[in-house]
């Protein structure tokens, strides 16, 4: 498995500590803990916040205002993204304040190019940009690189000849040149879950249907039981994926999905690495830095380990940095494109408590966040993130604030959320933050 939750961005500092050789913290994954209110399926009591997402609210633990789900679906049904970037500008000016800072650059860019290229489509610009960012972004890159390369000289024998492999593919990657890559249907359901989101917000039915049976399908992982038993081999698990892998191609071809670029790509790739055909695979962060903690888990001078890890999470992501941003996007479509500007921006209800340490699926345990801060929170308890990222002091008053307005204005009243939510929601908060170098105290005082 390659896809993990690692991230850095402008809000969160994510370097742990690492004291013990058996945790991960660096790369623990960053499952979401929310309830989403996409496709109007609510868990009970949840319902009335998604009405709040009307009335401009900012994210609990940013500064982004929170989109409503339904805006996004809407514009995906109208294929809004598949437009020129003018009409796209026009569209999306009214949701500036809900794009992250790396995302609102990028919205920058586009206004910029309206004037010169207004008939451009938003795909065709990201390729426009490439030549700059790509130096950008590699001018980056390369120390962080030459640093990890002199690290690794203090590797035992056996261990730097499997990071020369890695980098070697790596700089391959970074030159767009062909590399082998062994096929691993999770990073396969990762992927096709991304695209996944991007059609659930269409008005195709069929395509619905079609790409959920996908991903059904490639969610296959060995059983426990199957693991155990003497039977089971490495060569057996590449055919059940082969198979697996083959069984997605008949039914997309055959399918309303045939022509969606995103699909066709990530099912060709998949293919040439199922076939051992060296392919043009585009460099990923997170692959890169799974696979050097792969190699570096075998260290046993674990303050190597971690320095070797710690440099190589310095590597930009898409959250903080334009080039990086640009060139993630490269190789996927219009629509594809559009829906990333936004996704992380569609407001969800954020379990306060985490479900698994006794959080309740109920509103006194719900706070409107953003699905990418809540990513980043994942299940960390409130004090810990509070600390790392005291400025959420700030976008949390400023979340009160706002539901304050509402309260006073009737708003609550109008869809049946008592005014009490919100003091009871700023007493949970700063019983749970109790831990932190202070606690996390909300005004309420103008709430009538």
């Amino acid at each position: 498995m390659r896809i993990l939750g690692i991230t850095s961005n402008l809000f969160v500092n994510t370097t742990k500590s690492t004291e013990s050789k058996p945790s991960r913290p660096v790369l623990s994954p960053m499952p979401f803990d929310c309830v989403s209110f996409s496709g109007h399926r609510h868990t009970p009591n949840s319902y009335e916040l998604k009405e709040l997402l009307a009335y401009d609210i900012p994210d609990i633990y940013s500064p982004v205002i929170l989109i409503d789900s339904d805006i996004v679906e809407q514009m995906m049904r109208e294929k809004v993204f598949d437009q020129p970037i003018k009409k796209i500008v026009r569209n999306l000016k009214k949701h500036e304040k809900s794009l992250f800072p790396v995302e609102k650059q990028f919205f920058e860019l586009m206004k910029n190019a309206v004037n010169d290229t207004p008939q451009m489509k938003l795909d065709e610009f990201v390729h426009s940009l490439l030549p700059e960012h790509s130096k950008k972004l590699r001018n980056i890159q390369r120390p962080i690189f030459e640093k990890l390369d002199k690290l690794a000289k203090g590797m035992p024998k056996d261990l730097y000849n499997e990071y020369s492999v890695l980098r070697e593919q790596t700089e391959r990657k970074l030159a767009d040149e062909p590399v082998y890559i062994p096929f691993s249907l999770k990073e396969f359901h990762y992927k096709l879950g991304r695209i996944k989101e991007r059609i659930d917000k269409g008005s195709n039915y069929q395509a619905k249907l079609t790409i959920k049976a996908l991903h059904e399908l490639s969610g296959y992982s060995v059983p426990k039981s199957v693991k155990e038993s003497r039977g089971f081999s490495q060569k057996w698990y590449e055919d059940k994926q082969a198979n697996i892998l083959l069984k997605i191609s008949r039914i997309f071809e055959e399918s309303v999905l045939k022509d969606d670029e995103d699909l066709k790509s990530l099912i060709k790739t998949s293919r040439a690495q199922m076939y051992k055909i060296p392919t043009n695979v585009k460099f990923n962060r997170k692959s890169f830095i799974y696979d050097l903690q792969e190699i570096t888990d075998k260290l046993e001078d674990r303050k190597l380990a971690r320095r070797m890890v710690r440099t190589a999470v310095k590597l930009p992501t898409s959250k903080e940095n334009i080039s990086a941003f640009v060139m993630k996007e490269e190789a996927r479509s219009s629509s594809q494109i559009g829906y990333d500007l936004l996704s992380g921006s569609i407001g969800s209800a954020d379990h306060i408590l985490a479900q698994h340490k006794g959080g309740k699926d109920n509103i006194s345990n719900y706070v409107l966040s953003s699905g990418y801060m809540n990513s980043q929170k994942a299940h960390e308890r409130l004090a810990i993130f509070l600390r790392k990222n005291p400025e959420i002091r700030i976008y949390a008053q400023n979340h009160i604030d706002r539901l304050i307005e509402l309260a006073n204005a009737g708003v609550f009243k109008k869809i049946g959320l008592p005014k009490s939510y919100i003091t009871d929601l700023a007493n949970r908060l700063e019983k749970l933050s109790k831990s932190s170098l202070t606690s996390l105290i909300l005004d309420t005082s103008a709430l009538k």
